[in-house]
């Protein structure tokens, strides 16, 4: 079943779950931004294929997030500062002609953790263990330290919750996204965070020598 929404093309790729802060500035969003509050409604989020954030044209990817509200504040000049939240992952039918903003027709994706032949329990487990690992690494580039982390069993939830925080590309992001089953969405995470490790275990070797180098070194 389609129904309609608001969608608000950006540079970023929100996923279910994932909290993201926004500053609505353009006349188009703020008028869409009180229609929303007045409603409660929800925006979908998704990711420009060609185009920019302002102005008009963007063109966007046939996947999205739709997203609600939780809190926000009007600031000088009647820009709102919104913090915003994803709920649930969408295919873009069709765009719809602005008004004044832009809209889409859209089927919301339904995460069925049991669709297809293919149980996606080796990749959840691959990841559930090579997250930790590759994050507390990734911390320590900028001497940041990571708590335990509690990681979902279920696929999706898990793409959901470890996908924003990989440092990747956001087309790279938009695949982990878009693939439907839960067996290929998680094993693409999979092959991801591999190739991220290794990038990040090299990027700490040289780090740690940067900083270190010369701290023997007598004058």
């Amino acid at each position: 079943m389609s129904t309609e929404i608001p969608l608000f093309p950006l540079r970023t790729v929100l996923f279910p779950g994932m909290s993201l802060p926004l500053q609505i500035f353009e006349q188009r969003y703020k008028t869409m931004t009180r229609e929303l509050l007045g409603s409660g409604g929800v925006f979908g989020v998704v990711l420009i294929k060609e185009g920019s954030e302002t102005g008009e044209g963007a063109i966007p990817h046939p996947f999205g997030t739709t997203a609600t509200i939780e809190a926000w504040r009007e600031v000088e000049g009647g820009r709102f500062l919104l913090s915003t939240r994803g709920v649930q992952r969408f295919r873009l039918i069709r765009l719809l002609p602005p008004d004044p903003y832009p809209r889409g027709e859209i089927e919301h994706v339904i995460d069925d953790e049991d669709r297809g032949k293919t149980r996606p329990v080796q990749a959840v487990e691959t990841v559930r263990a090579t997250f930790p690992a590759y994050f507390r690494l990734a911390l320590s580039l900028t001497d940041q330290w990571a708590r335990g982390l509690d990681l979902p069993q279920g696929a999706h939830a898990l793409v959901n919750q470890v996908a924003p925080l990989l440092k990747a590309d956001e087309e790279v992001k938009q695949r982990l996204l878009e693939i439907e089953p839960a067996a290929e969405r998680v094993a693409l995470l999979a092959e991801v965070l591999d190739e991220l490790l290794e990038r990040t275990q090299e990027e700490v070797v040289d780090y740690r020598r940067r900083k270190f180098e010369g701290f023997g070194a007598r004058n």
